[in-house]
């Protein structure tokens, strides 16, 4: 969904993300599962603050 490869950058991570919870809620996500390249104070700071639970693999 992203137009890159690799790393991402939290902001694009963090609109992909809200663009979800207005369509579907964020009651949806169980969790969110994330590999290395998933990093960043500001993306781990929207997911607490949030609410979204999340797993680091």
């Amino acid at each position: 969904m992203l137009d890159h490869q690799k790393n991402s950058p939290p902001q694009a991570r963090i609109s992909l993300l809200n663009q979800f919870k207005e369509i579907f809620g964020v009651d949806k996500i169980l969790s969110f599962s994330a590999d290395r390249e998933f990093v960043g104070k500001d993306w781990i700071t929207y997911l607490c603050d949030n609410k979204i639970p999340f797993l680091s693999v």
